[in-house]
């Protein structure tokens, strides 16, 4: 019986250690991360919701700058509509960190454009939240901060 109970606990804590060690992150995540934050602002500006669908999770959960919560649905509703509207979004500062299959970017932007008619904060910082499917990362979730001018 004790046997047995040794033999069961290490199989557990084996299972779980395989089961929760990260993943080694591949040579080209960080990059790959970085054109896809590119590409997510490209299809901002171009109120491009065909693309976003495709970036954004089904789950995906989106914290603006004022601290307005929003599903995927809700974002690309706004952009369809018009309510938001980007003439300019510069993206510096990215700092992809991968942990197996989540990984988070921040980052800074300068921007211009407006929400229901309402001038966005110019400068923002970031933090976004991806996971891995297999080869193909999905933003999760977004959370913006109303950065100071300079």
């Amino acid at each position: 019986m004790r046997y047995l109970w040794t033999a069961t606990l290490a199989t557990f804590i084996a299972t779980l250690s395989a089961w929760s060690a990260e993943l080694p992150a591949r040579a080209d995540d960080a990059s790959t991360l970085i054109a896809l934050e590119q590409a997510w602002i490209a299809a901002i500006q171009k109120s491009d919701v065909k693309t976003l669908s495709i970036i954004f999770a089904g789950t995906y959960v989106d914290t603006d700058e004022t601290g307005h919560r929003a599903d995927k649905a809700a974002v690309l509703g706004a952009l369809k509509s018009g309510a938001l509207k980007m003439s300019v979004i510069e993206l510096s500062d990215m700092k992809p960190v991968i942990y197996g299959h989540a990984a988070v970017v921040t980052g800074a932007s300068v921007q211009r454009g407006t929400y229901e008619g309402q001038p966005l904060a110019e400068r923002i910082v970031f933090t976004d939240t991806f996971i891995r499917t297999g080869k193909t990362w999905k933003a999760v979730a977004s959370q913006r901060t109303a950065a100071p001018k300079q």
